[in-house]
Parts: structure tokens; sequence; C-alpha cells
């Protein structure tokens, strides 16, 4: 646990090291790489690692084309001119336009479409792209969960998600549906309503909240509680000629004539739901380049007949680059046993649980398919959103 501890310190320190760096593009082509110390409205104070600290001029930067969504739905186009805590102000045809930033819901870099061949380990593939700059106000990904934990965001309108194990669509930017693909097989319709509720703040800072509920026919959670006698005429060393041994089994499991839980896929007859909720805390980088997110949230999945099963949550979340996202969380949750304590006499040594990993869309053949590692069973997943 000491060494878990440390080295969730290390790899969280490094990466608050690493977020304020940012490349800046200027007009002459130059780039500089390097940590953004201080900002004003006409300049940028930059420490490059190898030329040290250097003030840069805004006019020397290479102009941005964005395209920004306000709260009512309008867009807006132009050339970034300026940006401050409390507005942005566009170049657009009509002139300068002065936009409050608590009005702005997106903003879009725009740039020319370039392909470009894509090596990964699902083959070769020619990958379409923006050829904007190299900053961005936004995530190239909001995620709308940190793993299998809710954040305060959804799909967004019009989009169609589809991962591993779930699939769903986006009815509006606040309202979503998803459901879990892989239960049909055992003939569960299960659906899963999410709602952000509140949303609130600028472009520098914002916050959300959102709940919802995941409703199944039938099946049994993902839960799993501790039985003294999970295995019946065990025979070994420590038990002599025969006797039981405790373990874990499903939530909702019972016992069949011969003695064993039934606890295996396709298991479970009774409908049962989870409540969910989240709130989201989402800044914009120093410089502008992409966000930092941290999430807390909460959820309970109710089984006929079994104790409610509560899981609390805190998550992080921060744009590396573009392409890479580095996220991490600590949760509270009695019933999920480590790896290590299926199969095995002994009970989890703590329900205080960590996971860190990463997103990346670099090694996929499209922008928009996502896949992710992580320190947490199943390991590996995987989503497009189109």
């Amino acid at each position: 646990m000491k060494f878990t501890i440390l080295f969730l310190t290390l790899v969280f320190g490094g990466l608050l090291l690493a977020q304020d760096s940012k490349t800046l593009t200027l007009k002459s082509g130059d780039k500089i790489t390097g940590q953004v110390v201080e900002e004003t409205d006409t300049t940028l104070t930059i420490i490059n690692p190898l030329m040290g600290q250097m003030v840069i001029n805004k006019s020397d930067l290479k102009e941005r084309v964005i395209t920004v969504k306000l709260m009512s739905g309008d867009k807006i186009g132009g050339t970034l001119v300026s940006r401050s805590a409390t507005e942005i102000v566009v170049a657009t045809a009509f002139g300068n336009v002065s936009i409050p930033a608590d009005q702005i819901d997106t903003i879009d870099e725009a740039g020319t479409s370039v392909q470009t061949v894509r090596h990964t380990p699902f083959g070769t593939t020619v990958v379409s792209s923006s050829a904007g700059s190299d900053e961005w106000f936004f995530s190239k990904e909001r995620l709308m969960d940190v793993w299998f934990d809710p954040t305060g965001y959804t799909i967004g309108k019009n989009k169609l998600y589809m991962s591993g194990l779930s699939w769903g669509f986006g009815l509006t930017d606040k309202v979503q549906v998803t459901s879990r693909w892989t239960s049909y097989f055992i003939n569960d319709f299960n659906i899963r309503p999410k709602v952000t509720f509140f949303k609130s703040g600028t472009i520098e800072s914002e916050t959300a909240a959102a709940a919802g509920i995941h409703m199944h026919t039938r099946g049994l959670p993902g839960k799993y509680k501790w039985v003294d006698d999970r295995y019946e005429d065990y025979y070994g060393d420590d038990y002599g000629d025969g006797g039981t041994r405790g373990g874990y089994v499903r939530l909702g499991s019972t016992k069949n004539e011969n003695g064993n839980y039934n606890d295996g896929f396709g298991e479970g007859d009774q409908m049962w739901f989870e409540l969910f909720g989240a709130y989201t805390i989402s800044k914009l980088r120093t410089g502008g380049d992409g966000r930092m997110n941290t999430t807390f949230g909460a959820s309970a999945v109710m089984y006929p007949d079994e104790d409610i099963a509560p899981r609390l949550f805190a998550a992080f979340d921060t744009d590396v680059t573009q392409s890479v996202k580095v996220m991490a969380e600590i949760f509270y949750d009695a019933y999920y046993p480590e790896t290590q304590n299926f199969g095995s006499d002994s009970k989890m040594a703590t329900p205080l649980h960590f996971d860190i990993g990463f997103l990346t869309n670099r090694i996929t053949f499209s922008e928009d398919f996502w896949i992710g590692f992580h320190f947490q069973r199943p390991f590996v997943s995987f989503y497009w959103k189109i």
C-alpha cells in the first residue's frame, strides 16, 4: 500500500509539473515550447529549457481561426483577436465582436483538412485530420465517463457512441441514453439515461453536474460479496478431510440444489438498478492548451434482498496532447475485490482502490476511435464516437 501511494504521488506530481507546457506557433513558422508563467492582454511569458525566459508578443503569434458556439446555440466564426477571463474578441466579416465568457458553450479550432498515413497495430490507414494550430481551447475529447464512473458531461447532441461493452446516443447536449449491449445475450433489456442538470462557468473554469439511473430487467450486477461457504467439500492441508472455504460471489447470486452458487454470466432473473451522480470541475490549462477535469461522484447498486452496494469516487483527467489524455482515480467500494482476491480464501485488505491509465487515438484507424489502458480490470478499453 505504501508503495502504491508513493507511486501515485510521483505520477501526479509529474503530471502537475508538465501540465502547463505548451507550444507557441509564430507567424514566421517558428515554434517555441515551454512553460507559460505569465499572460497579459498583449504578451505571453514562457520559459524554454534551452533559451530560458522569453516574452512573446501576441501580435507575433499565428492567427487562430475559431468557431464559437454560444449557450443560445448560435455560432460565430472568425479570427481570435484577444481572450481574457471575462470575454473573447473575434474578428468576423462584420467587424470585431466581443463575446462575454459566460455566454460561450464551446470553442472549436478551424483548419484545413489534411490526410496522413498512419501505421497502427490495426494496419496502415489514411486518416483525415484538422491542420489547425498547436494550441486548442477544449479537449479533443470530453469524457462522459472516467473508465466506468460517470462525469458531469454527456456524449453531445446527435453523437453515436460504441464501445466494447455498451452503446449510446446523445439526444441533446444535456441528455444521453446508453445501454450495455453485451447483456442482450442474456435477455437483459437495460437502459441508462443520464442528464446534465447543471452547468455553469466560463471558458476558464466551469462546473457540471449529472445524474442518472441504469435499469436492468435481469442478470447480476458486477458487484461481489463475501460468503463463508463459497466452496463446499473443499479438500486441502488447511481443512483436513474436507470442509468449506470462503470466497467472493456476485451480488444477488443464490445456491442451487448441489450447494454451489449460481453467479455465472446469464444468472439472475430479477429486476435491479443502479443510481449514480457526478460533479465535474473543468479548468482551462495555462495558455489554453486543453483542460484539467476533476470529478467527484457516487453510485449505488440496488438488488432485491441484498444490501445496497455504494461506491464513492474522485477522478482526474488532463490533456497531455490533443491525442493523449491521462486519467487517474481513487474510489471506495467494499463490493469490488481486487483480481488477486478471486480464487483465494482471503478478503480484500481495504475497500479503497486506485486506478491510473491513459486514452489515445494516435494508434487507431480513426481520430474518433479511442483506446485506453489502465491498472484495474478489464485493463483495456476502447470506444468510437461519431
